[in-house]
């Protein structure tokens, strides 16, 4: 070949790779609407990503639902009986291998036969469930994981005993109390793209999802266009040597921290929507990167339903804490980690890495979590002792305590706040320090954190101005809020600022922290800074005017202790006394 045709040959090869380049910046510079793609299952995510898949198999979320074969099933059935209720229900194997719950009664009668066809749990608990036409079931009994044997649902739910009749048999219905069906219940939050497949016109359930268990795609959505598109080496390689997303695929440690919230808020966090039967009929449409608030919201104390109110109030306490789990989301939502700063799940918690039984990232044991990444002032032992008068205990044992039921057992509240031992007696709960200190009682508590906080007022020294604010309802903070900007007393007035400040940063009510705002500026017309607070629902964006606000009143002398700064420290110190609004 002479020199100008290999010259020839050349420019058409560096044309066309200059071409492929080309096209594959342009496919990574294009959006894709993941709603589109379709599931491939963790199967085919496994082929190019053998360690993540390697990882993601060592986590109970991947054994959330699971069909009963002999390697999923975790209880014994092998003639063991369980007796409750004036029925004994014995597990065994049928011809098959199938799994099967045979109940008689004391007379020996049998009353029901239920095969095992789907489970759900692997970790404390594996629920049974049996299928019947196009439904599938959950049986009444159980197996604890931990505890090696069977158990009554009854005995798993906090609901009294059933009343037992003079023959000594409770009724079926309580037998089968929480016997629930998995289509349009368990489908939501243990499956990837779950579709209870309800037919409105004849109530018939033709249920499906992408894959059993929460898989690969639960998190990363649909893969059809990521595996397609990277079929390609050339794409592949354009992706590792940038710093590129791939829109093909999302990447929750790419997201803001809101939205990797909510890839794991859309089930550790029980939601409602307004348009119930297209969820029933057609499935969740919720993708990762998606915002949840476009489908559902969050439950709370006092969401609504079908006009009650108090409907959901059961399940958390008086300060709107969550009582059980599954609430999870919600408690990071009242967190002033994640509502004024950046806190999300994934940065404690990790898919592919930690032990299992909670998934803690190894980088966030311990005290290394809030030690390490906002509180590093506290990360020595005089620093623990000094903050809090322990070094023992963890952070979370006081802004974390277990006081949230889940089934047979207590679990970490994730509303991260601070120990109100008074207020969170009022609320109904048990406060941190007597949950510890259990031959104490509140008012203890509450005397002791005022002299290692001598910034925190004792219970009799409290105003009631300070109570209302702090701690009262929308009502009764609005009340003090304006009467703060009233007060005569000139002793009082770094006090005032200091609540209205907070009050202005922390409440979540608009119009309390409007008039906080009139209040503050009544007592310091003259600091321009102030005209500039737009009570903005953004927190972060408040935290940041109240702080141009605060440094305003230093420089213009508006504080008569300014020169010390005690103002700064009077705002941290209400910030963190603040109790949340009780009954909400």
């Amino acid at each position: 070949m002479n020199r100008a045709a290999v010259a020839l040959v050349s420019a058409l090869v560096l044309g066309s790779a200059y071409a492929v380049a080309a096209g594959v910046v342009s496919d990574l510079d294009t959006l894709r609407d993941l709603h589109r793609s379709a599931y491939v299952g963790s199967a085919a995510c496994a082929r190019c990503h053998p360690s993540h898949d390697e990882s993601f198999r060592r986590t109970f979320h991947r054994t959330m639902t699971q069909e009963a074969t002999a390697e999923s099933v975790l209880g014994a059935f092998d003639g063991r009986a369980l007796r409750y209720g004036g029925r004994t229900a014995r597990m065994a194997r049928a011809d098959g291998g199938r799994f099967v719950v045979e109940v008689s009664g004391d007379d020996g009668r049998a009353l029901e036969r239920w095969t095992v066809a789907r489970l759900v749990g692997s970790r404390r608990h594996q629920q049974l469930f049996t299928r019947e036409g196009d439904v599938w079931v959950r049986l009444p009994i159980a197996w604890d994981v931990e505890e090696g044997r069977f158990f009554h649902l009854n005995g798993a739910f906090l609901t009294p005993d059933p009343e037992v009749p003079e023959g000594g048999r409770i009724a079926e219905a309580d037998y089968l109390r929480h016997s629930v069906r998995w289509n349009d219940n368990c489908i939501f939050c243990h499956n990837v793209a779950p579709d209870p497949g309800l037919d409105p016109a004849t109530g018939a359930f033709d249920s499906r999802v992408a894959e059993l268990g929460v898989a690969c795609e639960a998190c990363h959505g649909p893969g059809a266009d990521h595996v397609r598109a990277n079929a390609s080496p050339v794409r592949r390689y354009a992706l590792h040597a940038s710093d590129d997303a791939d829109p093909t695929i999302v990447n929750p440690a790419r997201l803001s921290p809101e939205r990797r919230s909510e890839v794991c808020g859309r089930c550790h966090g029980q939601r409602i929507t307004d348009d119930v039967g297209r969820f029933l009929a057609h499935g969740d449409p919720f993708v990762p990167g998606d915002s949840l608030a476009d489908y559902s919201r969050p439950l709370a104390r006092d969401t609504p339903l079908h006009g009650d109110p108090e409907a959901f109030a059961p399940r958390f306490y008086g300060d709107g804490t969550a009582r059980l789990t599954a609430y999870e989301y919600q408690g990071l939502l009242q967190s002033a980690c994640a509502s004024e700063g950046a806190l999300s799940c994934t940065d404690c918690h990790g898919m592919h890495e930690g032990d299992p039984r909670g998934q803690i990232r190894p980088s966030a044991l311990g005290n290394a979590m809030c030690a390490g990444a906002c509180h590093g002032e506290l990360a020595s032992d005089d620093a623990l002792l000094a903050h809090a008068g322990h070094v023992s205990v963890a952070c979370v044992d006081c802004h974390m305590p277990r006081i949230v039921y889940g089934i047979r057992t207590l679990h970490r509240s994730h509303r991260i706040d601070v120990p109100r031992p008074l207020a969170d007696q009022a609320a109904g709960r048990v406060d941190a320090c007597t949950l510890c200190h259990t031959d104490a009682n509140a008012d203890w508590a509450e005397a002791a954190i005022a002299a290692h906080y001598p910034r925190r007022l004792a219970p009799e020294g409290t105003p009631s101005t300070t109570r209302g604010l702090l701690g009262g309802d929308p009502i009764e903070r609005s009340v003090s809020a304006a009467a703060l900007g009233r007060g005569t007393a000139a002793n009082d007035r770094d006090a005032r600022l200091g609540l209205l400040l907070a009050a202005m940063q922390d409440d979540p009510y608009p119009a309390v922290r409007g008039i906080a705002w009139r209040s503050l500026r009544a007592l310091a017309p003259t600091a321009g800074e102030i005209e500039r607070f737009t009570s903005t629902d953004d927190a972060r964006e408040r935290r940041a005017q109240i702080e141009g606000i605060t440094r305003a009143l230093l420089a213009s002398h508006e504080s008569i202790s300014s020169p010390d700064g005690a103002l700064v420290a009077e705002l941290r110190a209400r910030a963190e006394l603040r109790a949340i609004e009780i009954g909400e």
